[in-house]
């Protein structure tokens, strides 16, 4: 039995989501990662997010319902927050690794609302349905001195620690399958630490008990309502911009690719990865460079928004595919590192180059900043490598692991450097491979005969090209 193309879909989407940010994932990126056509089974990137969250909530709600059947003390807030707590690890803890469904929960705040969760399953039991409200309940009858704004404060503190700590323990397993500590001992620490942020104490005018001064319900800023509105029109405006940048690049590549195979029977490109930042990502650059959190600032200040990395055969195939990439017309090279002639200390290598590339909409060219990243296979390995054993000890890796490394990245260069020695012994310096297989762009011999006898009968128009072999 074959795939059901939805669920191949709610997964990619799901792993997308988690890994880039639903803002930066477009519907053309699952297609192509699940094989199947988003629009023909979902009508929008939202009802994929739905899709997603209601793939999950039933497991959860279960698990909530049978931790509340097996609650003692009704007044004990402890084990109203180990059943909050509890009822989502111990569905991480089933589910398949790598596991993807908390770091989409980050990704994805909307993810832990009831509105989104409930599904038409799920409301066909009311108790299911109605359980986050019943640990609510319970917690707030636990506490009786807590005002309901202080209430609603802490149960998103809550809902936050909670998302933050099992997206944490979901990325640092998805590194290690072995990492500790495991999942029971997250869900321990984690209850102990909910349960002291409810207990805290609160200041004298949050609570039931004692008002100072009458309350009246705070009115919306309208400042703040019209720059909030603003910027979220400019900055999704802001990122389609380096997302089309981006598809402009690719297109490039992908002409350059045909081009290399079909006319010079090689293709020094092996594949291309692209990906742009996500709006959480390019505010944390921001804030801790101290840039203004300006449009035109950032688009200044940072130039690595939107990214393609390209990998080649060889070493010789980086600088050919920038020359010719940059060469072009309305390409225009900003900067260009060269980490392959002069590698950083730890041993990477990769060709880096800024380049600006106009995308045309309906109001005009718009200038465009993409970063280059063009690298050989055992380059991109060793990149690769590094990368995780870098995100796993947080930048504070081992100084013996630091040395194998470095290491590794002397083999992987000796590597590259024998394995273009041994294409320039097979095939010679500059020669095509092997041709390519028969494809769309091949003429047949018959048409190709007529067309030179047709050559012979008449002379070309001034200013054309003779054919090979044509009379004068």
């Amino acid at each position: 039995m074959g795939e059901n193309p939805s669920d191949a879909l709610v997964l990619a989407a799901e792993r997308l989501f988690a890994e880039h940010g639903v803002q930066a994932v477009h519907e053309q990126h699952i297609s192509e990662a699940a094989g199947h056509d988003v629009t023909a089974h979902f009508g929008s990137r939202d009802e994929l997010v739905r899709a997603v969250v209601q793939r999950h909530a039933r497991d959860i709600a279960h698990e909530r319902e049978q931790l509340i059947k097996a609650v003692r003390d009704p007044l004990d807030l402890r084990e109203w927050v180990h059943v909050e707590v509890s009822s989502v690890i111990v569905h991480l803890r089933a589910l398949e690794r790598p596991s993807w469904y908390a770091r989409f929960r980050a990704q994805v705040p909307a993810a832990t609302s009831p509105d989104l969760a409930r599904s038409p399953d799920l409301t066909r039991s009311s108790d299911l349905a109605q359980s986050p409200d019943l640990v609510h309940q319970h917690i707030g009858r636990c506490l009786p001195h807590l005002s309901p704004d202080v209430l609603a404060q802490r149960r998103a503190m809550m809902q936050h620690l909670i998302d933050d700590a099992i997206m944490r323990h979901e990325r640092l397993l998805a590194e290690d399958a072995s990492a500790q500590p495991g999942w029971d001992q997250v869900a321990e620490q984690l209850t102990d630490t909910v349960t002291a942020l409810w207990r805290a104490p609160a200041a004298p005018s949050a609570s039931t008990g004692v008002m100072l001064l009458p309350q009246t319900p705070p009115q919306p800023n309208p400042q703040l309502l019209s720059f909030v509105r603003q910027m979220r029109e400019d900055f999704t405006r802001f990122l389609m911009e380096y997302q089309f940048a981006v598809d402009e690049v690719l297109t490039k590549v992908s002409v350059l690719r045909e081009e290399f195979l079909h006319l010079h029977r090689y293709n020094p490109i092996e594949h291309v990865n692209s990906r742009l930042k996500s709006p959480e990502s390019i505010l944390e650059k921001v804030a801790r460079r101290g840039i203004h959190p300006s449009l035109p600032s950032i688009r200044e200040n940072i130039t690595d928004i939107a990214g393609v990395r390209i990998t080649c055969s060889f070493i010789a195939d980086t600088y050919r595919v920038l020359e010719t990439l940059t060469s072009q017309d309305d390409v225009r090279l900003i900067q260009t590192k060269d980490y392959i002639a002069n590698p950083k200390a730890n041993g990477y290598k990769s060709l880096h180059a800024i380049i600006e590339i106009p995308v045309f909409l309906s109001t005009g060219p718009v200038p465009v900043i993409v970063e280059l990243q063009i690298r050989t296979i055992a380059m991109d390995f060793w990149a690769s490598l590094e990368h995780k054993i870098f995100y796993k000890y947080d930048r504070e890796v081992p100084p013996h692991l630091v040395r194998e490394l470095t290491e590794a990245a002397a083999a992987a260069e000796q590597l590259d450097r024998r394995m273009e020695q041994l294409h320039h012994e097979v095939h010679g310096v500059g020669q095509p491979t092997d041709r390519p297989e028969a494809s769309i762009y091949d003429i047949d011999g018959a048409l190709l005969q007529q067309l030179w006898h047709l050559a012979q009968q008449q002379p070309p128009p001034p200013g054309a090209r003779e054919l090979p072999g044509s009379s004068a």
